[in-house]
């Protein structure tokens, strides 16, 4: 992977993810290359250089090692982190369009720089740019408009299909009970605020702060 361009190295396990994470980078001038996710990792990096490590990994999150229960993204950010290797990792959650702040510190207490959810039309170039910045390549955005403009259309498509759909209003509840339940309502929250605050919990194994 040495050469003047940048590298980076995706596992995914979404395949129209992939197609569109390959699409987008390389549109960016980086060289792309696409690991299977039966790969282990690790002990693909051990085989290279150290001159020529990748420059970013692009992981998704939920890929577990081969023969093994312990994820791809612990494994391989603890191997950079000892090697102190000048690798940034970038974990990724095709499943969902929004990243849970939980999932965002798990991420970073593992030793990863970001984590991003699925890829679409609208946080298509917000997602290139924080891996374009973090390996200090400037980004190119007309392609990621063309790009984000040919998404668009299934998008648009889906938009106009909710729009057809026939929406039966909900019953209205009566003033007197709409009032009780709004205290109801407004109590439980300030409890529910209180009970929160500065909570420990157990993600995939690591405390975080919610």
């Amino acid at each position: 992977m040495a050469g003047t361009r940048k590298a980076i190295l995706m596992m995914h396990t979404d395949q129209a993810q992939g197609e569109l994470w390959q699409t987008a980078l390389s549109s960016q001038q980086l060289d792309v290359l696409w690991e299977k996710t039966s790969s282990d990792l690790v002990q693909y990096l051990e085989k290279c250089d150290r001159h020529s490590l990748p420059d970013l990994l692009l992981v998704d999150m939920a890929i577990k090692s081969p023969n093994s229960e312990t994820l791809q993204s612990s494994s391989v950010c603890q191997w950079l982190t000892k090697q102190k290797a000048m690798t940034k990792v970038i974990l990724f959650n095709p499943r969902q369009e929004r990243i849970k702040d939980i999932e965002h510190s798990w991420a970073l207490r593992r030793g990863a720089s970001d984590v991003l959810p699925r890829l679409s039309s609208q946080n298509l170039m917000a997602g290139v740019a924080r891996v374009t910045a973090l390996i200090g390549c400037a980004l190119v955005s007309q392609p990621l408009e063309q790009l984000a403009k040919k998404l668009g259309y299934g998008a648009e498509g889906d938009l106009m299909a909710e729009r057809n759909l026939v929406v039966v209003p909900e019953v209205e509840p009566s003033s007197t009970n709409a009032r009780m339940q709004t205290k109801i309502n407004t109590k439980n929250n300030q409890n529910n605020q209180k009970s929160d605050e500065g909570e420990v919990v157990m993600y995939r194994g690591v405390r975080v702060r919610r």
